[in-house]
């Protein structure tokens, strides 16, 4: 995410901001490093504050888009929402959703930098929330320089969808602005 500061460690309140899709990006093959394939990726970019209130923003590494139980977007979706995904599902209907990631550092192959980068993904607890990891009101500086608001989850941000189909058709809620969280409940 360019040259923004390094994100701190540890566990976090967040919120999927974006979600996107490339396709047919040649890179090596997994199995035949000296074959290129054509494949489709997704990433996904979370937005959380740290416990001081600072803005952080952090990608996933991209994953190739597949519906097997064994890729790692699989994995990826049934840990981020608790259940396993159903086949035919969009998972860009988690835009918005606010979750649970905790973020690691890792040194880079030649130990000259430190890179951030999740390690793991959850649903939010339903019965045990975690604390806003936000102060009440951001100090007048940052509030200065932080992007546009987005609406608490209960009022715009629809629900995470569950693995279930519905009993009954129901009309899915209008689309939350997702820019950027000014805070995250």
């Amino acid at each position: 995410l360019g040259d923004a500061p390094l994100p701190p460690k540890g566990t976090f309140r967040a919120r999927i901001m974006d979600i996107r899709d490339e396709f047919g990006v040649e890179r090596k093959n997994f199995e035949d490093p000296s074959k290129i394939e054509k494949v489709d990726l997704t990433a996904f970019l979370f937005a959380f504050r740290d416990r001081t209130g600072a803005l952080h923003r952090i990608d996933s590494k991209p994953m190739k888009i597949s519906g097997n139980e064994k890729s790692n977007l699989y994995a990826f979706l049934k840990s981020l929402t608790g259940e396993s995904p159903r086949m035919g599902w969009d998972y860009v209907e988690l835009k918005g959703t606010d979750c649970q990631i905790t973020v690691e550092h890792v040194p880079s192959k030649d130990g000259s930098r430190i890179y951030a980068q999740i390690a793991a993904v959850a649903p939010l607890p339903q019965d045990a929330p975690l604390p806003p990891a936000q102060p009440a009101r951001a100090p007048a500086a940052q509030a200065a320089q932080a992007p546009a608001a987005v609406p608490p989850r209960s009022a715009a941000v629809p629900a995470r969808p569950t693995a279930r189909p519905a009993p009954a058709p129901v009309a899915p809620p209008p689309p939350a602005p997702v820019d950027a969280p000014a805070d995250l409940d």
